[in-house]
């Protein structure tokens, strides 16, 4: 059986538990990181990459996810349309499945996962996007990153139209 996700709005009240929603400041003012960024347990080598992600459409469907258990993970368009966040909490060391939540992030929003929060591979929709992402290492992948596989498949879906 699928599970069925309806996308919500990415804002910073729905995503706290699971990071920092990043949006543009108004001219003149800054917006600082530095309280939720960083690595723990040997994770002290920060890796800045640029990646580039082909369009995916919706429904979009996800069987895993993955994790960074000493290192928080700042994802910052550079230049993308809209993209989904899939989040999870942790239950003993698995993706909490009951608490899934499926994000519609404009291309102007980044987002800073907290330390091991659960998350899927980032999916873009439109048209191809550009990302900047900075996390910290250990400088070993076997080390840095984990990966769960769902129990049941899960079904993202635009929001229904009103």
């Amino acid at each position: 059986m699928t599970r069925r996700l309806v996308l919500q709005p990415l804002t910073q009240a729905a995503f706290a538990p699971f990071g920092d929603v990043v949006e543009a400041p108004p001219p003149g003012a800054r917006f600082l990181l530095d309280q939720t960024i960083g690595g723990t347990d040997g994770a002290t080598q920060p890796r800045l990459s640029f990646s580039c992600s082909e369009p995916w459409a919706l429904p979009l469907e996800a069987t895993r996810m993955e994790r960074h258990n000493r290192s928080s993970q700042c994802f910052a368009p550079m230049d993308v349309a809209r993209w989904v966040i899939l989040v999870a909490p942790d239950a003993g060391g698995r993706p909490a499945e009951a608490g899934l939540r499926a994000f519609l992030a404009r291309g102007d929003q980044a987002v800073n996962y907290r330390t091991g929060t659960w998350h899927h591979p980032v999916r873009v929709l439109d048209r191809p996007g550009r990302f900047a992402v900075l996390m910290w290492t250990t400088g070993t992948t076997a080390d840095d990153e984990e990966w769960a596989t769902l129990a049941e498949p899960v079904s993202i879906h635009p929001a229904e139209p009103v």
